[in-house]
């Protein structure tokens, strides 16, 4: 009977704890969001420990980063809007990045919002300190 009251007590303390006011958490999905959430390189182009992903949503844009010596021309790049939203071009598709940028068209689930991202390949010589935003 203990056990059964110390597990009632415990539930209505970690609901109390749970309806916090002060705890918060990122939003709900909305029909109204036009992001880019993901952008990665398939990683048979490139392993995920020779790149970086850095996004800017102020900017509109998107930087991978990644280690010297890979094919620019043959690249599959994986690119994910937000749920609900649309996206011109597809991504997932093997593109030729010799350019080093692509563009990508973002329109949210319910047409209220359009956003153009700039997707960049830069390839540097490693990993540090080297935030493309500073």
């Amino acid at each position: 009977m203990k056990k059964i009251i110390f597990a009632i007590f415990s539930v209505l303390i970690l609901s109390l704890v749970a309806c916090d006011k002060d705890y918060e958490t990122e939003g709900a999905p909305t029909m109204d969001d036009a992001r880019v959430i993901r952008v990665s390189i398939d990683v048979r182009d490139v392993h995920y420990d020779d790149q970086r992903t850095f996004y800017n949503h102020d900017a509109k844009e998107v930087i991978v980063q990644v280690l010297p010596g890979k094919d620019w021309t043959t690249l599959k790049v994986f690119v994910t809007p937000s749920l609900f939203s649309t996206m011109s071009p597809d991504g997932g598709q093997t593109d030729d990045w010799s350019s080093g940028s692509k563009s990508y068209t973002i329109k949210s689930g319910d047409g209220s919002a359009t956003n153009t991202y700039t997707v960049k390949i830069v390839e540097v010589e490693a990993f540090g300190n080297n935030h493309p935003w500073g």
